[in-house]
């Protein structure tokens, strides 16, 4: 008996054997037809019979086929995979049959091409018709990795019990990580809603949590709902999405907290020199944020001249120019700021409000005029991206970035105040003007040198700024507020209260607006601030400077 089983197994085994490759060998004459028709009407024929085959090999060849992105390079049919860049009109090229895979060059790379290179084979509309219902899903063949996502979550409600062996299928040859998440939380979804017995109900709740897609609790959540197989699995369900929603939760605390640092830099970076030179002067410079709108379009014009008359495109040297030109362009504008305007306003605050006020408008109007009031700068290759923590939290790179610029400010800074001579000099001006001069310090210099790293300082915040928005001309007065709140609440011209208080205000905005709305989370935040100078009117850290005696 078990040898006439081992027999019958071996014939059915050699039948399935002979008939894959009978149908191998089909699929092969009918995608040559489609490529070379010998005859009118061949193309058509072979397509439709490629459609009712639907042999695995060639269902990446059916999607180039339904996407009108089949073509040929050297008698092979191949399709157009990513783009290099958005610059540049060349492509990956994939060979479609009789294996899909990546076209490499001599050295390993991938090949790169414009579709001007190659041989287009055009299928009209009737004969893509022929592929029917196949085209919804035959994306998850597609080349684009972008694309083959968006198809695999569109399956996730189809009724189709075959769509099960089709999608097992694409995962084998799914090189994308991303793409392999969503293509597997459907096929898992798939599975558990057809009819399966408890326990392969339970592992496949299992496996959907484990998977951790984007749409896993509602996968699951939906299968509660309708009921599932039996009542005590669909609880099961439910379970495992609460502990899912409550883990998401946390991993949200910790992305606002992230990005609260993040904008906790970027105002520590414009408040350090807003705090120098008001601590030192005692001026309330209200064009402070028009310098770092200078910053910012200092580095948009650096990208243009890169772009258009170095013609150097899709390089990151562009910033990295721009990081120190940003700095030296709005410290030259703020010390002829100062040259210009402040300089015969010392000590008349008033006065010097309302006069940076009507430059600040100026500032605006002026890059209005030159830039229009929309522009933005690309995004360095080197910054794009993220650092994936887990599959729900990933930390941009250009906001780790901006902490780590922030970070390396900072000690500059503390360096010059504290290690060099013109630090020392510095402080003692803030401290006490009159007495600075009658030691033999230059104190218009002091001023003028004061100003124009106060200003670079927001400069450098623009170009900061430029890895996480547009630039806009009024893109100084979103901050210029909420670096005086900065100023003020850590102690006038003090580095640490800086520090703290830009931090705090900064991670307490996200923390407030993952709860509240923006606007309400501004809210609180100006009343806490006010009940806190209520308390402490000179701030975290007081000043015992020219401004204090005063």
């Amino acid at each position: 008996m078990k040898t006439s089983f081992q027999i019958l197994l071996c014939l059915a085994l050699c039948f399935i054997g002979r008939y894959r490759a009978a149908a191998a060998d089909s699929a092969g004459v009918y995608v040559e037809q489609v490529l070379y028709p010998q005859q009118a009407g061949a193309r058509s024929l072979a397509i439709g019979r490629l459609a009712v085959l639907q042999e695995p090999s060639v269902l990446p060849f059916l999607e180039a086929i339904s996407s009108s992105n089949l073509y040929l390079l050297d008698g092979k049919a191949v399709t157009l995979g990513s783009r290099k860049s958005e610059s540049e009109d060349v492509f990956t090229i994939y060979e479609l049959y009789p294996s899909h895979r990546l076209l490499l060059d001599g050295h390993g790379q991938p090949v790169l091409l414009a579709a001007s290179g190659l041989k287009p084979v055009e299928i009209s509309r009737i004969d893509r018709l022929q592929l029917g219902a196949a085209a919804g899903w035959l994306n998850i063949f597609n080349a684009d990795a972008q694309k083959r996502i968006l198809a695999y979550t569109q399956l996730e409600s189809a009724s189709d019990t075959t769509l099960i062996g089709v999608l097992s299928i694409a995962l084998k040859s799914e090189t994308n990580a991303d793409a392999y998440r969503a293509g597997r939380e459907t096929w898992l979804a798939l599975r558990l809603n057809h009819p399966a017995d408890p326990p392969e109900a339970r592992a496949l709740i299992d496996s959907l949590s484990a998977n951790d897609g984007d749409n896993t609790t509602a996968i699951l959540r939906a299968y509660a709902k309708n009921g599932g197989l039996q009542r005590d699995v669909g609880l099961y369900a439910r379970q495992k999405a609460d502990e899912m929603d409550s883990q998401y939760a946390w991993l949200q605390r910790l992305q606002n907290l992230f990005s609260g640092l993040s904008l906790g830099s970027i105002l520590i970076l414009i408040s350090l020199g807003l705090a120098i030179v008001y601590g030192l002067a005692g001026i309330i410079n209200m064009a402070h944020g028009e310098f770092l709108m200078i910053g910012a379009y200092a580095t948009y014009s650096v990208q243009l001249f890169f772009n258009n008359v170095l013609h150097v495109r899709d390089s990151d040297w562009f910033y990295l120019t721009a990081l120190p030109l940003s700095f030296i362009v709005a410290g030259l504008a703020g010390l002829l700021l100062e040259r210009l305007v402040i300089r015969r306003l010392y000590a008349k605050p008033l006065e010097s409000l309302l006069a940076t006020w009507g430059v600040s408008l100026i500032l605006i109007q002026t890059a209005r005029s030159l830039f229009g009031d929309l522009t933005a700068v690309k995004l360095p290759g080197l910054l794009a991206g993220g650092w994936q923590v887990t599959t729900h939290l990933v930390l941009p790179y250009s906001r780790i970035f901006i902490i780590v610029l922030t970070a390396g400010v900072v000690l500059s800074i503390y360096w010059l105040l504290f290690r060099t001579r013109l630090g020392m000099q510095i402080r003692a001006v803030t401290q006490n003007r009159n007495m600075s001069a009658c030691l033999g310090i230059n104190t218009r210099r002091v001023d003028a040198i004061t100003f124009f790293i106060g200003s670079g300082l927001a400069g450098l915040a623009g170009c900061a700024m430029t890895l996480i928005g547009n630039v806009v001309p009024d893109m100084g007065q979103t901050y210029i507020v909420d670096s005086f709140l900065v100023v003020v609440t850590g102690g006038v011209g003090k580095l640490l209260g800086t520090i703290a208080a830009g931090l705090g205000i900064g991670v307490f905005s996200k923390v407030l607006e993952a709860f509240f709305e923006a606007v309400y989370g501004k809210v609180l935040i100006l009343l806490f601030i006010m009940i806190f100078l209520q308390f402490k009117p000179r701030g975290l850290f007081p000043d015992k400077g020219r401004i204090a005696e005063d």
